[in-house]
């Protein structure tokens, strides 16, 4: 009978083929890793540095957040003084009352913060805007802003007029006949009269204060008390410049009241003019696609490099483990 072949002699073979499976399975894989982790940074490779960004801060307090607070003490000659109030912003605050009683108020004229808007539609949006400057002066108004706008051949202007509050709804109405349709139409009315007379009675109180720190200020002995006193004085005059602001804040505010206006042409289809640039769109076309290549290219280098970069290691890592298995299999077959 013929001998039987060693049952090993398929090994070599079999085992060679599994690790070259392997190894192809684990390159495979590396790649996608790498291109997953390339698309996810946006096409940035990443190295493993990240740029923290963080808000500048002073003392513990963000600089977007700090705020300044002024304290000051009262003068220790039996007078009280009023802590410093909040330095005035562009809108004034809305004061809650307390400085004035009922009986104030009611013998001040309503004091009405009127403002309003139009949307109307014109045949011709410049010489409209033009008219609607008109009518702002015809009304002893002025214009705040206007500007004229062409968005593909359709313009529309847009105007801010302040008029006398007394003359506001004579303005909307000859403002509505320029239109050939009114889309809409809006209108708010705020009332301001308590606010306005509290402002007027703190003012007169703080002036008075004002006033009897400069009696005081008269019979000061001291470099400390007229210090004192003199820096109770100019928080008071700091007050009083606020409420004083605030008041013509409020005053031109009641005495014009403003209207915004927009004024749409109605759509108008032309024939292609100048403004039509085919060639132009071309150029524009050839440029996107010139940066999107660009793009691809970068992508394809950076990927080159950066699995090069840590590929070659792997592979060169792989390829001794696999000429060290081999020659491990083949020293045991040998023994046998």
């Amino acid at each position: 009978m013929p001998p039987n072949p060693p049952p090993t002699a398929g090994r070599p073979q079999t085992v060679r083929t599994i690790v070259l499976t392997v190894l192809a399975t684990m390159v495979i894989l590396f790649i996608l890793v790498v291109s997953v982790v390339w698309y996810s940074n946006n096409g940035t490779l990443s190295y493993g540095v990240s740029q923290n960004r963080s808000t500048l801060s002073y003392g513990g307090e963000s600089a977007l957040d700090s705020g300044v607070t002024a304290k000051m003490s009262a003068p220790s000659m039996g007078t009280t003084v009023a802590s410093p109030e909040i330095a005035p912003s562009p809108l004034p605050p809305i004061f809650d009352g307390g400085g004035a009683t009922i009986k104030d108020r009611a013998m001040v004229d309503a004091k009405i913060i009127r403002t309003g808007s139009l949307n109307l539609r014109v045949d011709d949006a410049a010489k409209r805007l033009e008219e609607a400057k008109t009518l702002a002066k015809q009304f002893n108004g002025f214009v705040a802003s206007s500007n004229l706008v062409d968005n593909g051949g359709v313009k529309t202007g847009y105007i801010t007029v302040r008029v006398p509050s007394d003359k506001y709804d004579s303005l909307v109405a000859e403002c509505k006949k320029l239109a050939v349709l009114v889309l809409s139409e809006s209108s708010d009315a705020e009332d301001v009269t308590a606010q306005f007379v509290d402002l007027e009675a703190r003012l007169k109180s703080a002036k008075a204060e004002e006033a009897q720190y400069l009696d005081i200020l008269k019979q000061a002995k001291t470099v400390e008390d007229t210090l004192k006193v003199t820096t109770a004085l100019n928080e008071v005059r700091s007050r009083i410049e606020q409420m004083q602001g605030q008041l013509r804040y409020l005053t031109d505010r009641t005495d014009y009241s403003t209207l915004n206006i927009s004024l749409t042409e109605e759509t108008k289809i032309q024939a292609p003019t100048k403004t039509w640039k085919p060639l132009e769109t071309l150029r524009q076309a050839v440029q996107g696609l010139i940066i999107s290549l660009q793009g691809l290219v970068d992508f394809l280098i950076g990927l080159f490099i950066y699995g090069l970069g840590f590929l070659l290691p792997l592979l060169i890592l792989l390829y001794l483990v696999y000429r060290l298995v081999k020659w491990t299999i083949k020293k045991l077959f040998r023994k046998r």
